[in-house]
């Protein structure tokens, strides 16, 4: 192998493992060309109150390329559980949140797409993914969607619980 392609490897292969955020800074992670959120990896610092975060997108099922995009405002406010799900049809692609140190918690905002002639469907909640504290390693299994995003704060850890609503995704089929 070249030693520019090595580097190039190297470089793509650090992109991917890295975090989107610092402690206590803003988070921006959208994915683009009609792919969808697949993977959410978090670690959380007790001496700064926060987690930091990295994503992966992928392929939607079905050779679908959700495009129709719009991102939903900010879902929770400081302390407040956060209940959400992008509107019938529409999967995730992007997360963004901002911190606040007096609060020690995010808000958070999600890009929601979909794509004309296919429909989420037969959803289920996860059970939570992590405790306070720890680590958030997850993967959207084979197949399905990321839909919808719920979480929980603590303020005795300042760290919140995750879940997921995950859905399949695939072509409407046509009335007969």
């Amino acid at each position: 192998m070249s030693l520019a392609v090595l580097a190039l490897v190297v470089a793509f292969a650090a992109g991917v493992n890295s975090y989107v955020n610092n402690w206590d800074q803003p988070l921006l992670y959208a994915c683009h060309g009609g792919q969808v959120l697949r993977s959410v990896y978090s670690i959380h610092s007790n001496s700064a109150e926060d987690r930091r975060w990295r994503f992966s997108c992928g392929a939607a099922p079905s050779s679908a390329a959700p495009n129709n995009c719009f991102w939903t405002g900010y879902v929770n406010t400081w302390d407040e559980p956060v209940n959400f799900m992008c509107p019938a049809n529409y999967v995730i692609a992007g997360i963004q949140s901002y911190h606040s140190n007096s609060a020690e918690d995010r808000r958070t905002n999600f890009k929601c797409c979909s794509q004309s002639g296919y429909k989420t469907y037969s959803c289920s909640l996860t059970s939570y993914l992590q405790g306070f504290d720890r680590p958030l390693d997850y993967t959207v299994p084979s197949g399905k969607v990321l839909a919808g995003w719920a979480s929980v704060h603590s303020n005795r850890a300042e760290d919140r619980r995750h879940k997921m609503l995950v859905c399949n995704y695939g072509r409407l089929v046509p009335a007969s």
